[in-house]
């Protein structure tokens, strides 16, 4: 009975329903827009931070201007004690290998009709740790050229498994031999982040590696994009100085920034917004509850000479407030429902590079559902509160005898 008259009472009131309906879509989407936007850029530090062997502070982005000597100058970093690693990777769509394209295609739709593989340089191997379930590390390998072509060793995603450790597919002039499976929980780094390109429209910059191939290749980066990471003991400072006293040395020109600081530059938008939006939320919620308050006293009127009448036939005050409080709660998990479903959409046109379940899991479901969540639960609560006191109040002759006869 409680539950008929308090669907009823959203039916045959459909117009305010509509519009507390519509305040609390407001509310709940810029607190899950604002806390998106905060946790989003912790959880994309701390991830990148934690990817890097040498922590995003201790891993530095390099670009070399004059690149006469490069190859020279990279060996003589490459040597150096105090540097764990050195070099950069790209993203190549090579010719596809009908074995691995097919289960790659299997779970990404954007290959454009070619193989996806990470190419690596060996002497970069330790940017960040690999986690095999089988197989052997990138620096335990061999490469000498196989039959007058360079050798490449390949380290496939979990969705890979099943293909054989020794495995040879030959291209052209290199021949591609599977070194290792990765572990399922292997993620790698994006090379937005390498080429210094991180912008608000990224919440993660480390990629899962589930259908990815990293393919390692003796010699030194073949980009002027590269990172240089401090050897344990050594501080990024330490490092830098070593890379420019190397660069004076052949006479080149080079710049440099922490992925640390390249990451906070381009994450500035976020936190500039997520200042002005954490004030403006407190605003609406205040406004919000006022409005709802003010909602609930209209619905309250219209509905009074009704209620008076059922407080007439026998229905008890304590059945007309639970019902009243229970449309309250239909109609918060209503705007709930639908402002999740925004918030999906939100993030699928917003993150266009990310798993949209990654954000979901790692920022939605974490922490912008459960704060919004208790806004709304609280604003329904005090508006239940406050309904209810108004309704001691009031006797049915002045519920049935009032303006709205």
């Amino acid at each position: 009975m409680v539950l008929r008259f308090a669907i009823d009472s959203i039916i045959n009131n459909l117009r305010q329903s509509l519009i507390t309906i519509l305040i609390l879509i407001i509310s709940a989407g810029l607190i899950i827009f604002s806390t998106m936007i905060g946790y989003g850029h912790n959880y994309a530090y701390t991830s990148l931070d934690e990817l890097l062997t040498s922590g995003a502070e201790n891993t530095a982005i390099i670009r070399v201007e004059n690149d006469d000597y490069y190859y020279d100058f990279m060996n003589e970093l490459s040597r150096k004690s105090e540097i764990s690693s050195v070099g950069s990777f790209n993203t190549y769509g090579i010719t596809p290998i009908p074995e691995l394209y097919e289960i790659q295609e299997k779970y990404k739709k954007d290959l454009d009709g070619c193989l996806e593989v990470i190419e690596v340089n060996s002497t970069a191997s330790k940017l960040c740790e690999l986690n095999l379930t089988k197989g052997d590390l990138p620096e335990k390998m061999d490469y000498s050229p196989q039959n007058g072509k360079s050798v490449e060793y390949m380290y496939l995603g979990s969705y890979f498994s099943e293909i054989p450790i020794g495995t040879e597919y030959v291209i052209d002039d290199t021949i591609f031999i599977v070194a290792g499976i990765l572990d399922n929980s292997q993620r790698w780094i994006m090379d937005d982040a390498i080429i210094d390109e991180m912008n608000i429209n990224t919440m993660d910059f480390t990629k899962d590696c589930k259908s990815s191939i990293l393919s390692f290749y003796e010699g030194f980066p073949c980009t002027g994009d590269m990172y240089v990471c401090a050897s344990d003991g050594y501080n990024i400072d330490q490092i830098i100085e070593i890379v420019y006293e190397t660069a004076e040395k052949y006479d080149m020109d080079v710049r440099y920034t922490t992925v640390k600081t390249a990451y906070e530059r381009g994450s500035e938008n976020w936190i500039i917004i997520n200042s002005i939006l954490s004030k403006l939320i407190v605003i609406i919620c205040f406004s919000c509850v006022l409005i709802l308050l003010c909602f609930q006293l209209y619905r309250l009127l219209i509905m009074k000479k009704e209620m008076g009448i059922m407080l007439s036939v026998g229905f008890s005050i304590s059945e007309i407030r639970y019902s009243m409080i229970l449309s309250n709660i239909i109609l918060s998990f209503i705007s709930f429902g639908i402002t999740m479903l925004i918030s999906l959409y939100v993030v699928k046109i917003w993150f266009p590079t990310n798993n949209i379940m990654e954000v979901v899991n790692n920022v939605l479901l974490r922490y912008s559902y459960p704060i919004s969540f208790a806004v709304v639960v609280g604003i329904t609560a005090v508006t239940s509160i406050i309904l209810t006191i108004l309704l001691k109040k009031m006797s049915p002759i002045d519920m049935i005898g009032g303006q709205n006869d």
